[in-house]
């Protein structure tokens, strides 16, 4: 006797396909986690503040896809037809419970690197700059789980259209900010090179790391356009399904690429000798040295390997100095040894 399977992937239940986005990127979420958590024990520590807050979004995105599996063995991603009221209201308490956990953890991740980049930085207009986009993050994060848990409550998911009518302005009003948000974050990203003395390749890689953020914007633009369709669907609980798969990758990424930046340390942990890089050991970020702090423990000179480049060496002075430096160094040391021998003195 054959069982039909628990989850499938069909015209009328596509609960199987939501299964599948969730559990595999949750995966990745937790390696990459757990890769961050050992740099910062063993590589580059201590524990930092945007540490902790990246985890705590972890644990919501953990949350987030145990919610979203108990919708789905109510009738979530189903066809109404197939379900029945009291599943469809327990469906619609657990897609309330994992919008909520979506915005905290997404949040999380957001102010993080909010953090991260305040962190980094010793100006004072840009300290002042990642404080103000701390603050909006934060009162963003705040406002939208509010928004939402006000806007719709979860007995309603098969009648929004007639119990909930503000919902669809409030997930709008949601992704507006949450696009503007990313955008000035990778803003003050450039802002935090852009004075430092440095080449414009080792720029592009700093501005890089954290513009893997950018594909968030996609995916919340894509993510709004599929609540869009299937709101006020007459059958939302079936048609939801693309944008519970598309809220699912946007979570477990935005939290993934907040690591990002901090992989370099990584890196070189596991270096062979193709590359040389420089941290600093107490407490500040891998890519960044400050100013007047020499990387080595003695005072030997740098020199670069390409002969078409001047040498550059680290100077000490201006200890106080409040400008940060990126840079990669090679070091040699040069000794030399004589012998003395007696010579005659012949005509």
């Amino acid at each position: 006797m054959e069982y039909p399977a628990p989850y499938a992937v069909s015209a009328t239940d596509r609960s199987g396909l939501i299964v599948i986005v969730e559990m595999l990127f949750m995966c990745w979420m937790i390696m990459v986690s757990l890769i961050r958590l050992y740099m910062r024990l063993a590589i580059n520590g201590p524990v930092q503040v945007d540490d902790l807050v990246v985890f705590a979004g972890g644990v919501f995105a953990i949350a987030h896809v145990g919610t979203t599996m108990n919708a789905i063995s109510h009738g979530l991603g189903r066809s109404q037809d197939e379900s029945s009221l009291s599943d469809l209201k327990r469906a619609g308490e657990g897609v309330y419970a994992a919008n909520l956990l979506f915005l905290a953890g997404h949040g999380a991740a957001k102010i993080s690197i909010c953090l991260l980049l305040k962190r980094l930085g010793r100006q004072r207009n840009y300290l002042l700059c990642s404080k103000i986009l701390v603050g909006m993050v934060v009162t963003w994060t705040i406002a939208s789980i509010f928004a939402v848990a006000l806007s719709c409550f979860p007995q309603y998911l098969q009648s929004m259209a007639q119990h909930c009518s503000n919902i669809g302005p409030a997930w709008k009003s949601i992704t507006a900010f949450d696009v503007i948000t990313d955008v000035l974050t990778f803003a003050l990203s450039i802002f935090l090179v852009w004075g430092i003395q440095m080449r414009w390749k080792e720029k592009a890689t700093v501005i890089f790391a954290f513009g893997t953020r950018l594909p968030v914007i996609i995916l919340v633009i894509l993510r709004q356009t599929y609540l869009d369709r299937s709101l006020f669907h007459s059958d939302p609980s079936l048609h939801l399904s693309d944008a519970l798969i598309t809220t699912a990758v946007l979570l477990h990424y935005s939290i993934m690429v907040s690591t990002v930046p901090c992989l370099k340390p990584f890196v070189i942990a596991f270096n062979t000798g193709w590359g040389q890089g420089v941290t600093n050991s107490v407490g500040e970020h891998p890519y960044f040295t400050p100013t007047g702090k020499s990387a080595s423990t003695t005072q030997s000179r740098a020199y670069k390997d390409d002969a078409d480049l001047a040498p550059r060496r680290l100077s000490q002075e201006s200890q106080n100095s409040q400008q940060l430096i990126i840079h990669q160094t090679r070091e040699w040391t040069v000794e030399e040894e004589y012998e003395m021998h007696s010579v005659d003195n012949r005509l």
